[in-house]
């Protein structure tokens, strides 16, 4: 699938959608159903073992072009993993985890994020870090 049909899935959704963003959740709230039903309507298919590769892609542009804000730690952790692959995590800061976060285009806060939502974006950045170097070995 080409990046072109990635992203009228993502419009596609975003449309469907609308009263769901900005999410309240660290997530994009995407699912299986959502996927099917934009691929439906954009006269798409895809093989069963590609959805999960899709739904990523999918995810990411979403990202991309919702406004985030801190309750969305997790949209955070995938935007900077994609943003900034070879930052240092073992040695990123709390304050350069802020700047990065609030250098993302689509970043809409002024709220200051205390310490807990800093540390969350961490784990998951490192553990999408970790999942993404596993499938590399495989």
């Amino acid at each position: 699938m080409q990046n072109i049909d990635i992203i009228a899935l993502a419009d596609s959704i975003y449309e469907d959608n609308k009263h769901l963003f900005p999410s309240m959740y660290p997530d994009i709230p995407l699912n299986t159903p959502m996927l099917v039903n934009a691929l439906k309507k954009l006269n798409l298919t895809l093989e069963e073992e590609q959805i999960p590769e899709i739904m990523q892609q999918v995810e990411l542009k979403l990202a991309q072009k919702v406004s985030l804000n801190w309750n969305n730690y997790g949209t955070i952790a995938m935007m900077l993993h994609h943003n900034y692959p070879e930052e240092n995590l073992v040695a990123i800061s709390l304050q350069r985890v802020e700047k990065l976060t609030r250098d993302l285009p689509n970043f809409n806060e002024s709220e200051e994020p205390d310490d807990e939502i800093l540390n969350s974006i961490i784990y998951l950045w490192m553990g999408l870090r970790d999942e993404e170097s596993y499938y590399d070995e495989q």
